[in-house]
């Protein structure tokens, strides 16, 4: 298989997050050269959990010399109150968001009615074109965003059924219960990316980012999509998560 992307070995948490940020924020000061590219800031997406904490350290680190850019929410949990501590929105603004000053915005309304959420999430998109930069983590399903196994790969912005294992996982973070239902992004939308950066890590992901990119491409693993996907793609994993992988692949240590 002729390989499509580039991968980074990081050798520790502090490596992962600032081989990262360099790569998040060439591709950020890159996306006013693409020929499609907006006169408002770039559209990025980013993601929640363990996995990018310490790219999100690095950020905070040079918080003065990170370019502007519009945050565009990935997933959200529906039917949660504005404020509410569980919101991934929340969490990023803690951790992120606010401490980058980041002012442009496009965040979920979590307490909406969602079918007209999603609704207003795509007609986000249609009057102002696509992502320039996801970055994007990869759940032991094989997860991106909270597009599920078995999710359609043509699916933009919609409502899911999480997953038993999904559940499991997000409530491990100790915040308590969360709800069974999300808005998410499609994979619709992230293969309309025009550059999308992998953030994994850990043992756990190391068998599904075999599957994801050496797999087949299906929707039981739904980021094998990056497959097929036609962006420019690149992996920062520590080496727990880079176990399973063919090592001729990974070019960049």
């Amino acid at each position: 298989m002729q390989k499509k992307y580039t991968i980074y070995k990081c050798v520790d948490e502090q490596h992962f997050g600032v081989r990262a940020r360099a790569i998040f924020l060439n591709a950020v000061y890159g996306a006013r050269f693409y020929p499609d590219a907006p006169e408002t800031p770039c559209r990025v997406v980013l993601p929640t959990g363990n996995t990018p904490l310490p790219f999100y350290t690095a950020l905070r680190d040079i918080a003065e010399n990170v370019p502007p850019f519009e945050y565009c929410q990935l997933d959200e949990y529906i039917g949660l109150p504005d404020g509410d501590e569980r919101l991934f929105s929340e969490w990023l603004k803690h951790e992120v968001l606010n401490p980058l000053n980041i002012k442009h915005r496009m965040i979920f309304n979590s307490a909406a009615d969602p079918q007209i959420e999603v609704e207003r999430i795509k007609q986000w998109y249609k009057e102002r074109g696509k992502i320039d930069v996801a970055v994007l983590g990869i759940g032991e399903n094989g997860h991106v965003g909270f597009n599920e196994p078995k999710t359609e790969f043509h699916l933009r912005a919609n409502i899911t059924d999480l997953s038993p294992l999904t559940i499991k996982s997000n409530e491990a973070y100790g915040k308590g219960s969360i709800p069974k239902q999300a808005i998410t992004l499609g994979i619709g939308d992230l293969m309309c990316a025009n550059e999308t950066i992998l953030l994994v890590r850990g043992q756990a992901k190391a068998a599904i980012l075999m599957q994801a990119l050496y797999g087949p491409v299906t929707t039981d693993v739904p980021a094998s999509y990056l497959q097929n996907y036609q962006g420019r793609l690149t992996i920062v994993a520590d080496s727990a998560a880079l176990s399973k992988m063919p090592q001729s692949q990974i070019i960049y240590q």
